[in-house]
């Protein structure tokens, strides 16, 4: 069962081409391309499609020149001629993208070989969609030979009457790996196919997905087509040439496509071809059409475009993108260039539309009021840029996010959805070491201690601002601040009990804080000097390898009180009198000790501690 309609898409984009002109100026025409309705050259501020009046334009059998409702129309059925349509402003990708439209091929060739048939094909929103791929089998999408394909194509479906889109020749899936090449290389022809291709750039890929081809050897190519229905019609009448088609990206991240035809013949859409993808969907798309012809010729118009989500979206939404054009990592001082694509997929009008992004400040958008969904002034694209700084560079990637906000006509606020978008970046390291010291491990009352707190920038990023705060109320409970805390580097404050440093360090750059404190005398605390360092700065820890916070203690020593004196011998507790003066200076020698002293008997009697021992002298 094909995926489409969608119960509960969103509009996008609704065009016929059934009238005199345009509207919406995203359409750019390629070659012949033109609107068969129109009579005169369109107005400034719409699409440049003008009338159908050249003499490659005119060869039959065509619709009528300036008759509505009318078709664009891509070729006439004269020989070699190339046309097409660009739509050159983005779609959104969330929510997966369908679009639909009506397709005519009919002509007057002999045998009824007509050629070539339609191409289309999904780009990335970013590119700026300008012109088309290679013309011929390549159908406006791929490479071929050296002709180069549609720049930044995502998906490519060749509505291939003529055959030639399905085969590898003329140089199609250049560098593509063997899972991804046609099983025809030659110059072979499968007419009446559909066939998916894939992402290329330039001449490489554009690889073979799938196709509407089954073997037969009895076939030239060795293959046939399985389409149920023509995707042309032999004649000069463009209405039984109608089919309708619906290719419908699902919104997988790695989405799938589907083709769906409505060959008109009461039986409805009918899955033709479906397809994984093999790369990841853009947020954004852009598309295109082109047709050829070549020694066979057919006459090729389009009608009916309609481009909407799978999803139902939001009333706003805003969808941003890189723009700068590179995928190396970005350094510190580079620019990121963005895009923020905003649509109104409402109905009703909305106003003082803005974007807002905390990382971009110069945010600026083209207007600031947005037309209901599916008209040409319901969506815009929204320009900025940041500088990455220091502190994006932390991780290997940067990512900032932003919305959209505006107002509906009753006045109330309506808000989109969020949309981030990230870069790589060259990733620095923050690493703040934290020394913490001090002078002395023990102190008495009344004693000094000198607390140095050094913080070293070993990283190779700048920190800005980088800082710490050392608690002092397990000090000042013991002592008292001496003077104020000195840094070399930053600032440094005590408030209350808490001495906060603040200050940048680059890579290498140490900063050194000092403080010192005296101790109470006499000391009614508990005897303990306890701070500890902490910091709320990204990639801070201690020296010692320790996690945070960096800690010191120094004990207080207090003298405790004397013993009594005759608890221990008199020569270790017990004191002289007081000496009041000065001693006089000893003249001469003592005489010399002649003999020995008498041994000592027996223990030595009890000292009586009342009365100091050598009171008269020696």
């Amino acid at each position: 069962m094909p995926m489409a309609p969608p119960s509960d898409g969103s509009l996008l984009l609704d065009e016929t081409f059934a009238g005199t002109q345009v509207d919406d100026p995203g359409f750019v025409p390629l070659d012949t391309a033109c609107l068969t309705g129109a009579s005169a050259e369109p107005p400034p501020g719409v699409s440049t499609v003008g009338p159908c009046d050249g003499p490659d334009q005119t060869t039959g059998p065509v619709p009528p020149a300036g008759v509505t409702p009318g078709y664009l129309q891509l070729t006439d059925s004269g020989t070699y001629r190339t046309g097409g349509l660009l739509y050159n402003r983005p779609l959104l990708g969330i929510g997966g993208l369908q679009v639909t439209f009506d397709q005519y091929q009919y002509g007057t060739n002999p045998d009824g070989a007509g050629a070539d048939g339609i191409g289309f094909f999904l780009v990335d929103g970013a590119t700026d969609l300008t012109s088309a791929g290679a013309t011929g089998g390549s159908l406006g999408y791929a490479q071929r030979n050296l002709e180069p394909g549609v720049d930044g194509g995502y998906v490519g479906i060749g509505l291939d009457a003529y055959g030639n889109f399905a085969n590898d020749f003329e140089n199609r899936g250049n560098g593509c790996p063997e899972d991804q090449r046609s099983p025809i290389t030659v110059d072979a022809q499968v007419p009446n196919t559909v066939t998916v291709r894939g992402p290329g750039q330039d001449i490489e890929g554009y690889c073979f997905l799938a196709s509407t081809i089954e073997p037969d050897a009895s076939a030239p190519a060795g293959y046939t087509s399985t389409l149920p229905g023509s995707l042309r019609e032999q004649g000069t009448d463009p209405v039984p040439a109608r089919r309708t088609v619906q290719i419908t990206v699902s919104p997988d991240v790695r989405p799938t496509v589907e083709v769906d035809i409505d060959f008109q013949d009461g039986a409805g859409f009918r899955t033709v071809l479906t397809q994984e993808l093999p790369e990841d969907a853009p947020p954004t798309y852009k598309f295109g059409f082109s047709a050829s012809t070549g020694g066979f010729f057919d006459t090729h118009l389009i009608g009916n475009v309609t481009a909407m989500s799978v999803q139902e979206l939001d009333e706003l939404n805003v969808v941003k993108t890189v723009t700068s054009g590179t995928t190396d990592p970005y350094d510190v001082g580079d620019t990121v260039e963005y895009e923020f694509l905003v649509t109104n997929t409402g109905t009703r009008t909305l106003t003082d539309v803005a974007v807002n992004d905390p990382s971009v400040t110069d945010i600026s958008c083209p207007e600031t009021e947005l037309g209901p969904a599916g008209t040409p002034t319901s969506s815009m694209v929204c320009t900025g840029s940041h500088v990455i700084t220091e502190d994006d560079v932390l991780t290997g990637t940067f990512t900032n996010t932003a919305t959209a906000e505006g107002l509906n006509a009753a006045g109330d606020e309506v808000v989109s959805n969020e949309s981030s978008a990230s870069v790589p970046v060259v990733q620095r390291v923050r690493d703040l070491v934290i020394d913490k010291s001090a002078s002395v491990a023990e102190v008495g009352p009344g004693g000094e201690v000198t607390y140095t707190v050094s913080v070293s920038n070993e990283g190779d990023a700048v920190v800005d601002p980088a800082g710490f705060s050392d608690d002092l109320s397990g000090v000042l409970d013991d002592a008292e601040l001496v003077g104020e805390p000195v840094a070399d580097v930053g600032s440094v404050s005590v408030v209350g009990s808490v001495l906060e440093w603040s200050g940048a360090l680059a890579p290498g750059e140490t900063a050194t804080i000092t403080y010192t404190v005296r101790v109470d005398d006499p000391d009614e605390g508990d005897r303990v000097l306890r701070n500890a360092v902490n910091s709320e700065t990204e990639g801070a820890r201690c020296a010692d390898g320790e996690d945070l916070p960096c800690e010191t203690e120094v004990t207080v020593r207090v003298p405790g009180p004397h013993p009594p004196c005759c608890e221990c011998p008199c020569d270790c507790c017990c004191h002289k009198p007081p000496h009041h003066g000065d001693k006089p200076p000893h003249h001469g020698h003592k005489p010399p000790h002649h003999g020995h002293k008498p041994p000592h008997h027996g223990d030595r009697p009890p000292h009586d501690c009342g009365k100091p021992e050598h009171a008269h002298g020696a």
